[in-house]
């Protein structure tokens, strides 16, 4: 993967690089000291991967990201932790607080990794179909994944998190992933049962378990609250 790294530190590009050169399927293409430089750099190059920093002058790192209308795969590198839940609405991979270890990267680094891998077997296997779920009956709906047809159980269907062009269905014992849109999703599924609370995430309203500040658990997993669908959470659970 080809990646650059975006921190006013200079300590902070030598970490990674370093981290980098054990890893032969990392390239560090670009070393960036501001936003504005690495916007220049992303004018006339493609990369797989970012290492963004938060806290930069002038143009802070979440403040760039939102400016990318096609954003490569991202890993947030910071020393400032209350910003994880709105990185994570912007769909990056991994959060990292520094200093971080060798160990916690490669985490990173592996869940990049399966991210591009999915990303390019979706675009590989593009359809000209609009959706690939279709409602079959009140309690059941049709789904193709994995190459394959489903028939889930509505009453089984736990959550469902939106990663780029596909989505995963999360069930109580098996997770399916189907090349699609979560707002097809949104728009299908009973409005009554399901509910979406951020822009990567629909949850069964009856499989929440608990709501703590901006985030629900849902079967031990922890979802953000998007700030724009909190109101409707409350709303829902009247």
């Amino acid at each position: 993967m080809n990646c650059i790294t975006i921190d006013d530190e200079p300590l902070a590009h030598k970490v990674i690089k370093n981290y980098c050169e054990d890893l032969s399927f990392l390239t560090i293409e670009k070393e960036c000291y501001s936003a504005f430089e690495a916007m220049s750099y992303l004018n006339e190059n493609q990369v797989d991967l970012i290492f963004l920093d938060i806290n930069m002058p002038k143009l802070k790192g979440l403040d760039f990201l939102r400016t990318l209308s096609n954003p490569p795969l991202i890993i947030v590198t910071t020393a400032y932790q209350e910003y994880a839940i709105e990185g994570y609405e912007l769909n990056i991979i991994d959060y990292l607080l520094k200093p971080f270890s060798f160990e916690r990267f490669l985490k990173a680094i592996g869940k990049a990794r399966d991210q591009k891998k999915l990303m390019e077997g979706a675009n590989s296997n593009q359809s000209t179909s609009v959706t690939n779920a279709v409602i079959n009956t009140d309690e059941s709906i049709f789904i193709k994944g994995d190459k394959k047809i489903h028939q889930i159980s509505l009453n089984s269907i736990l959550y469902l998190e939106s990663l780029g062009s596909y989505v995963k269905i999360h069930l109580g014992h098996e997770t399916i992933t189907s090349l699609d849109r979560l707002t097809n999703f949104e728009n299908m599924l009973p409005k009554k049962q399901f509910l979406r609370i951020h822009r990567s995430y629909i949850v069964a309203l009856k499989k929440i378990q608990t709501i703590e500040g901006n985030r629900i658990k849902i079967e031990g997993v922890h979802i953000p609250i998007g700030s724009v669908y909190k109101h409707n959470l409350i709303e829902a659970i009247r």
